[in-house]
């Protein structure tokens, strides 16, 4: 990061929190990979932090502005003429991976469409908080699953796990939902554990957990028994894609070594699910002393 500019003397101790969870969350989700792939992992998820909360902080216009920029670099391979310190970042872990496994691997161009898709969301995200009025939860979820990072964080550990595989198994419509569902879940759990921050901050609108309280005139124990019910709905589902997929893919197979690499891989959204949770049960923003939740009392 200080290679780059991104971090100085005045931003050092406002990331330092962030970067430490961050941090964590690569080591757990990238543990088995090679050194170069767990600094790219981790580099990855600094920026995408990092870009957000700076789409959060501007006006849409300007917010547009830098997403097309971003889009440039994993479209066109283009840097612009007066690229940001955080640029010239997204264009070296471009770069990196490119030399890593090839400009047009099936993988890569997997994992640029991700990314891509996930920028596109950023600004439809933004301008929902500004919306009045009742929130749905499927309208919720349509945004909020892209909106997470699940597909480019998964086409990501792709990238570093499949080896020999044919990647035209991903273009099966089951990953997408295996994909959704994970969305859905991390969607979930990051409302509730934020819920008493973004309180505090008054930034709470897009929290599922405040809106269908509100909503519906709820108590903590009643929006509690919803969100479980949501959790319990999302979880069925993923199961069930999930071994969709590998009585799908299975029998297809021609030996143990290439049924290991399909359960590695199918296991990727486990990972990045128990890391994300991790994540944001250590994340000192969320805990206080009288927390309604138990694991984020102080």
């Amino acid at each position: 990061m200080e290679k780059f500019g991104i971090l100085n003397d005045e931003n050092r101790e406002k990331y330092r929190p962030a970067f430490k969870g961050t941090s964590f969350f690569a080591r757990n989700m990238w543990s088995l990979a090679d050194n170069q792939a767990i600094v790219l992992g981790t580099q990855f998820c600094i920026f995408a932090q990092i870009f957000d909360d700076l789409i959060d902080s501007n006006e849409p216009e300007y917010g547009i502005k830098i997403i097309n920029r971003a889009i440039n670099i994993f479209k066109l391979g283009k840097l612009e003429d007066d690229p940001t310190p955080l640029e010239r970042n997204l264009f070296d872990i471009h770069q990196n991976l490119e030399i890593r496994i090839g400009d047009q691997h099936p993988l890569m161009n997997l994992f640029r469409n991700s990314f891509i898709d996930y920028f596109d969301n950023l600004i439809p995200w933004q301008c929902m908080k500004k919306l009045e009025g009742d929130m749905s939860m499927n309208l919720y979820y349509n945004i909020r699953r892209q909106n997470m990072g699940m597909e480019p964080t998964f086409s990501l550990g792709v990238l570093f796990t499949m080896k020999r595989l044919n990647p035209d198994i991903l273009l099966d419509p089951l990953w997408k939902s295996l994909s959704d569902y994970s969305g859905k879940i991390a969607a979930l759990y990051n409302d509730i554990f934020s819920y008493e921050k973004e309180l505090r901050e008054k930034d709470v609108r897009m929290n599922s957990f405040y809106f269908m309280k509100t909503q519906n005139n709820w108590s903590d124990q009643e929006c509690f028994d919803f969100m479980d019910k949501e959790l319990d709905n999302c979880f069925e589902q993923y199961i069930i894609h999930e071994n969709l997929i590998i009585q799908k893919f299975i029998p297809t197979l021609q030996n143990k070594e290439d049924e290991e690499e399909l359960y590695q891989i199918v296991g990727r959204f486990h990972l990045i699910l128990t890391s994300i949770i991790s994540m944001y049960l250590q994340k000192p923003s969320y805990k206080s002393q009288d927390s309604i939740f138990v694991e984020l009392r102080i």
